[in-house]
């Protein structure tokens, strides 16, 4: 693994970088809070990185932070 950060979205005011060993973390516990449940590892991947944008987006300004992104954030209560 030579690269820790993977870059998941670019908004016109700056990439967003997100640690790869966070994204898998949150991704694996995702997948146990469902029961340990098989055959979802992408849909928990693309969700983990969504909430872990939300997280990020939490420190732009309103004005520039998505509402779909902190209703995700809202559902799964994410400190």
């Amino acid at each position: 693994m030579r690269n820790k950060t993977r870059k998941t979205k670019e908004t016109a005011a700056s990439p967003v970088m997100i640690d790869k060993e966070t994204l898998t973390r949150l991704a694996y516990e995702l997948y146990v809070r469902r029961g340990g449940e098989h055959g979802h590892a992408l849909e928990d991947w693309l969700m983990a990185e969504r909430l872990l944008v939300a997280r990020q987006n939490r420190s732009m300004p309103e004005s520039l932070a998505s509402g779909a992104s902190r209703r995700l954030e809202d559902k799964f209560r994410l400190a």
